[in-house]
């Protein structure tokens, strides 16, 4: 994990020195190129993020696709052809989600390969070991039970849901759930004596946790990581 966020860190801070640099060719008119006007532009924000995404490896699917959207909403300002951008947007945004949860589907179909029957992702039955959701314009809430969670994923995009895991015991091997949230948010209930440790990346949203009572240690058993990457929307822990 920690190499994980060193490896973001690095990227991160590579494009903010090359971002510079291009400004200040531009200010001493080195280059006649309007460079501001392509470097401040929520387009060039997609392939930037994308890019940072990357580097996470695990969610390096979803950054690619993040930087296809940039490059196709910038492609008619340099070939200049007659099609709009609000013709555009749609269906690449449609295509970029059914990669994302064909994507998310491949995840799960491994981690199935590697677990027994006992141990399957999360469905609609109760007793299992996985959580394993997509909300897409919409969500719910999901009462988890379980007495050896190991964790799983939440996709949420233009959604999210609610999680009750209130009566779960968290599994030895550990718990990890992964994350992906794009404008939208999910909420996590949880016992109080749980210690949550995150490693997601966030841009413009976050990872909160509203527990009145925050454990400051925990055995093992009782440590929940979230890793992914959230953004513009959240992760909410509570404990009620």
């Amino acid at each position: 994990m920690e190499n994980k966020s060193t490896d973001k860190k690095l990227i991160i801070g590579i494009i903010l020195m090359l971002a510079g640099s291009l400004l200040l060719l531009e200010t001493f008119e080195v280059t006649n190129f309007p460079i501001r006007n392509y470097i401040f532009n929520w387009k060039t924000l997609l392939i930037g993020i994308g890019a940072v995404i990357i580097a996470t490896k695990e969610r390096a699917v979803s950054g690619y696709v993040l930087i296809g959207l940039g490059i196709i909403f910038w492609l008619p300002s340099f070939i200049n052809y007659s099609i709009s951008l609000g013709q555009v947007f749609l269906p690449a945004l449609l295509i970029a989600i059914g990669v994302i949860i064909i994507t998310r589907r491949g995840e799960k179909m491994k981690r199935n390969t590697y677990h027994t029957k006992e141990s399957e992702p999360y469905s609609n039955k109760p007793n299992n070991d996985y959580i394993d959701d997509i909300s897409i314009l919409g969500g719910g809430t999901k009462v988890v039970q379980s007495k050896n969670f190991k964790g799983g994923s939440i996709t949420a995009i233009f959604g999210g849901s609610d999680f009750s895991l209130k009566d779960v015991e968290l599994s030895d091997e550990g718990s990890e759930i992964d994350v992906f949230t794009m404008f939208g948010g999910s909420k996590l209930i949880i016992p109080d004596n749980w210690v949550v440790k995150s490693d997601m990346f966030s841009i413009f949203g976050g990872f909160n946790d509203k527990r009145t009572i925050k454990p400051e240690k925990a055995d093992h058993k009782n440590i929940l990581y979230l890793k992914g990457a959230v953004i513009f929307g959240g992760i909410e822990i509570k404990s009620f």
